[in-house]
């Protein structure tokens, strides 16, 4: 039987996927893959002959996730048993047994394969760039030399090609503005597009299908890099990460492909951002180990809060919150009752918010405390 099907792949996220299929005709008869494979496997169950043979066949990416594992080393014959021979079949982000099929009936068939690919942009407009840093700098307080660091990355990464993933460590006490640079680098940079994974969630060894894709039926980390919309990446609390997943990384960090058992992506052009609570390099290099420890291409502290920024922090907090209460009560009121409760050090961004939130909350409760004791 002859392969005339043209196969259109597409890899990237969902909206490109979709922004890559044409409007399709009222005639043409249009299938969701998984939806053919659960109304085939029904009527053999009944004992009827299936003969819905789609003309357009897509495939998203999610429908492999909802076949049978068994099923996927026959994937690419069970799309030819549900399609026309001559059908136009697109597929998103194609595992790495149905890429390997693809290829072969490209040589050995009359079927035809046009291959597209998202791309991954990042703001390198020299005019944009201070303006950028300027308004990133204006709302992470306190971190002047981490600041600086990442102006010089950011800086590098829109002056260069880069191939493997550039890989940074921000690292130092909770509550310090590490996360927060992160979402402002992707606003700035990256239209406010990131993939983000809290490494803290992945607790024990149950979660080494995802990191190592040894199930083709579930998402894995190469699935979830390949429905990504940016090249920036955040990897929060890799300390908080079991040790038994860091063999993961070592490709991701040093490589131009991605590889676990279902998937393979590409990294080139990756910005790869790690925060941990480590305090120094060498407990990093003490609980990391050495092989991940030599895949970060650069290391920034971010340094506790000292009183004047602690200060500052208190009066934005504040400040931030005025539309909250502005009618009810004034800053200078919550300043004057808030600030014997903050320390000189020690504080951080979370306990500073969190002091001024029980200070609004009991100011306002005041205003109504008599009649409860009435």
């Amino acid at each position: 039987m002859s392969n005339d099907r043209k196969y259109i792949v597409i890899t990237g996220s969902k909206a490109y996927f979709k922004s890559r299929l044409p409007a399709f005709d009222e005639d043409e008869n249009v299938s969701i893959f998984l939806d053919l494979v659960k109304e085939s496997d029904e009527k053999k169950n009944n004992g009827y002959r299936f003969d819905n043979y789609a003309s357009v066949l897509i495939v998203f990416n999610d429908n492999y996730n909802g076949i049978v594992e068994q099923a996927h080393d026959r994937i690419g014959v069970l799309i030819e048993e549900l399609s026309l021979d001559n059908s136009i079949v697109y597929i998103h982000n194609p595992p790495i047994n149905l890429k390997e099929y693809l290829i072969s009936v490209k040589e050995n068939e009359n079927c035809s394969i046009d291959y597209y690919s998202e791309e991954y942009l990042i703001d390198k407009n020299e005019e944009d760039f201070v303006e950028n840093m300027r308004a990133i700098s204006g709302n992470i307080i306190g971190q002047e030399q981490a600041l600086k660091e990442i102006t010089k990355s950011m800086w590098y990464l829109t002056k260069v090609e880069r191939k493997k993933p550039y890989v940074v460590m921000l690292y130092g006490n909770s509550s310090l503005g590490k996360t927060e640079i992160v979402r402002e680098i992707a606003e700035k940079f990256y239209a406010g597009k990131f993939f983000e994974k809290h490494l803290s969630m992945f607790k024990n060894n149950t979660y080494s299908d995802y990191f190592f894709g040894e199930k083709p039926n579930r998402k894995t980390l190469g699935f979830d890099l390949l429905e990504r919309s940016s090249n920036l990446l955040f990897l929060d609390e890799l300390d908080k990460c079991p040790e038994y997943f860091y063999s993961a990384f070592y490709t991701l960090f040093d490589s131009e492909l991605f590889k676990d058992a279902s998937y393979e992506v590409s990294t080139t052009g990756m910005f790869i951002i790690l925060t941990s609570n480590y305090l120094d390099k060498k407990e990093m290099m003490d609980n990391l180990g050495l092989p991940i420890y030599y895949r970060i291409d650069k290391f920034i502290p971010f340094n506790d809060f000292d009183s004047d920024t602690i200060y500052h922090l208190v009066l934005k907090e504040i400040d931030d919150r005025v539309d909250e209460y502005t009618s009810l009560l004034t800053s200078d009121d919550i300043y004057e009752t808030v600030s014997p409760l903050i320390s000189a050090q020690g504080e951080n961004a979370r306990t500073i918010k969190q002091k001024v939130q029980q200070v609004i909350e009991e100011m306002l409760f005041l205003k109504i405390e008599k009649d409860f004791d009435n």
